[in-house]
């Protein structure tokens, strides 16, 4: 979670919050066994101390040579706190077990001059810790309220139970001083006392599993190395080598690090469960459809089916009529019966369609200008370092093709896998569903997610593609289960961009030929976003028959009751608002986030807070913005934040302002 932001509008402030995962480290932060005490004694904790260290970071640290084998000093404290100075250039390691009074939510904070961390398990060991509460700079010996960063979010914690913990600090020069503190239940923000810690002994930290946990686990190890025909490694627990939980030859199987603790939250195939779950499950981290049913793995086990089980797809959870997967498609909550598929508002025989994809031609790699839309008979470009079509640049640009994928076999269930190869980031959405994310630079490489389909089954198709620099890659190959490929030319079709229809398959307002047109996206709500600089949005542009980037006249929509006469003209502005805001440094979980990281802002604004219906985005360098064309009366105002891996926060409260 990114944590939260200043947004200023006159005198007030609101904040926002984007949801991400703990950040989460390598476990081999602790000293050699021989350094630690033999057993774990309650009420105090050791602080290992290396001296003659530069820098004020805690990864100078970590890279420091005889971190953490060879500290050059030792001692014992009874809180977690230390107010003398000791010196300059050093660093310290606090390894403990946090046991708290009672059960309940608790908040940590962090103080300290230079930079500190706390870290928190999940468990007793140090393979589950994750960065909660830290000091990016430096601070007063009391002052917790500096950075965002340095108050964790409430995290349930259950009384008597053995918390493993590390506090990291690192001295430059001048004060030295660092403090962890808490609140709980029944008590306010204090430092944490010897009476909730005790010492992090040599072999104290027992796996835990219970007997049908490591049960599950020695099954699932054997039967991946019988099946993949590897080497089995005999010993309990199983070889882990960057301590956080998978199995090597799991992650080596699955295209994860065995040597990179993180991937272990990472989730490549999108489906919504982390790499962690997956190896629990016995779900594959690189296919988002472990049993092919047409349902995510995620979506799966979170109303309670067997993401290994095909044939939960045709029942019905909620026994409203509709099967699971039919549910699935149409966006409806598979576990309650109130909720259910709306009739198709109209047969795909009145949308009129042609063979290929409908391309959609942008500058800039967010589709920032919309250059045209062409026929595109399949998706299989490669240009090196020259331009992919001439109306464009050779580097930075951005595609979207637009397209219906039917499933030519003739009888019974069947995987299609869809590959993406590009040079640079790449998505590709089945249904309205992100199968592939990978919006990155990047060289030529490919991704592969697979569905299953009953003979001529249609599904949409939307793949999004940008170009930073370098060779210009963007290649779409499908192939059925027996590894034939499938002629796009013969399986892919669109909606007739030149023709003129009221199906709407997003319920936006706005026609799906219409939007194919004009460079909006017919599977998406994006009526009430805002491509230009008039604040005009895209359903405001399709009712007034105007180009939706450029505000010219393109014609009259169908059916619309404005006519070839509407105004094509923006509407008159007459007051404006300058908003201002501070860019997030850390993030929720309070993991520092670069500059770098933040892609983009949205505001979002209207003359009512229920209706937030007009939106502008702003480039994550910025941090302010004139909202213009705002008639009189009382405004209202939102924002949220977007990193550049796709992350979209909820919107912050909202705040008003009032144009005279």
């Amino acid at each position: 979670m990114l944590r939260p932001v200043s947004l200023t509008l006159g005198c007030l402030v609101l904040t926002l919050a984007v949801g991400q995962a703990w950040a989460q480290e390598n476990s081999n932060t602790l000293p050699p066994s021989e350094l630690l005490p033999e057993t774990s004694v309650d009420g105090e904790v050791w602080i290992y101390y290396w001296d003659g260290i530069d820098g004020v970071a805690v990864d100078d640290l970590r890279s420091a040579s005889g971190f953490p084998d060879s500290p050059d000093d030792l001692n014992t404290i009874n809180q977690l706190s230390q107010l003398s100075n000791r010196g300059d250039s050093y660093g310290v390691l606090i390894p403990g077990y946090l046991i708290p009074p009672a059960t309940g939510q608790y908040t940590f904070y962090v103080a300290g001059d230079d930079e500190t961390e706390l870290w928190l398990s999940t468990s007793n060991q140090p393979s589950d810790k994750r960065l909660i509460a830290s000091v990016p700079g430096w601070t007063g010996s009391s002052e917790f309220n500096k950075y965002s960063a340095q108050r964790s979010v409430s995290i349930d914690l259950e009384a008597g139970n053995r918390y493993y913990f590390e506090l990291l600090f690192k001295e430059a020069g001048g004060d030295d001083h660092f403090t962890a503190a808490w609140e709980g239940p029944g008590f306010g923000r204090q430092v944490i006392p010897g009476s909730a810690l005790a010492s992090y002994a040599a072999g104290s930290a027992s796996d835990d599993r219970s007997a049908e946990e490591a049960y599950r686990l020695g099954y699932s190890v054997g039967y991946l190395d019988g099946s993949e025909n590897l080497a089995f490694v005999p010993g309990y627990p199983p070889t882990d080598s960057d301590g956080d939980g998978l199995y090597d030859n799991w992650e080596v199987v699955h295209g994860l690090n065995p040597n990179d603790s993180s991937d272990a939250v990472s989730d490549p195939d999108g489906d919504l469960l982390s790499a962690a779950e997956e190896f629990l499950l016995g779900t594959a981290e690189n296919n988002p459809d472990s049993d092919s049913d047409g349902i995510p793995d995620g979506t799966e086990f979170a109303v309670g089916l067997d993401p290994l089980t095909a044939s939960d797809a045709s029942g019905d959870l909620d026994g409203d009529g509709a099967t699971n997967l039919d549910e699935y498609i149409a966006g409806t909550d598979l576990s309650d019966e109130t909720s259910t598929p709306a009739p198709d508002q109209a047969p795909d025989s009145e949308l009129p369609l042609t063979a290929g994809f409908v391309g959609q031609y942008f500058n800039g790699i967010r589709f920032d200008d919309f250059v045209l839309a062409r026929r595109d008979s399949a998706v299989l470009f490669d240009a090196g370092t020259g331009a992919m079509v001439e109306e464009l640049p050779v580097d930075n640009f951005s595609v979207r093709w637009v397209g219906r994928f039917t499933a030519p076999h003739s009888s019974g269930t069947r995987d299609y896998n869809f590959t993406t190869r590009t040079d640079d980031g790449t998505r590709l959405y089945i249904d309205g569903q992100r199968v592939i994310s990978a919006w990155i630079d990047q060289g030529a490489t490919r991704y592969t997610a697979t569905t299953a389909l009953e003979p001529g089954q249609t599904v949409d198709l939307v793949m999004e593609y940008y170009e930073k620099g370098g060779a210009a890659v963007a290649q779409l190959f499908i192939t059925d289960s027996n590894g034939t490929d499938v002629p796009q030319a013969e399986t892919i079709t669109s909606p007739d961009q030149a023709s003129s229809s009221t199906i709407d398959s997003d319920s936006d307002g706005i026609p799906d030929t219409w939007e194919l047109r004009y460079g909006l996206n017919p599977y998406a709500d994006d009526a009430s976003a805002v491509n230009n600089t008039s604040d005009v949005t895209n359903l405001e542009a399709y009712q007034s028959a105007i180009s939706p980037w450029t505000l010219e006249t393109v014609g009259s929509p169908p059916n619309s009751s404005t006519g070839g006469g509407a105004n094509t003209s923006p509407p008159p502005a007459s007051g404006s608002a300058t908003l201002t805001w501070t860019a997030p440094s850390t993030r929720e979980d309070g993991s520092a986030i670069a500059l770098s990281e933040i892609d983009s802002y949205d505001i979002l604004y209207g003359t009512s807070p229920d209706a937030l219906n007009q939106t502008v985005s702003i480039a994550g360098a910025e941090t302010s913005a004139e909202i213009t064309g705002l008639e009189s009366g009382t405004w209202y105002f939102a924002i949220r934040v977007i990193d550049t891996e796709g992350l979209v926060s909820e919107p912050s409260d909202v705040i008003s302002y009032s144009v005279p």
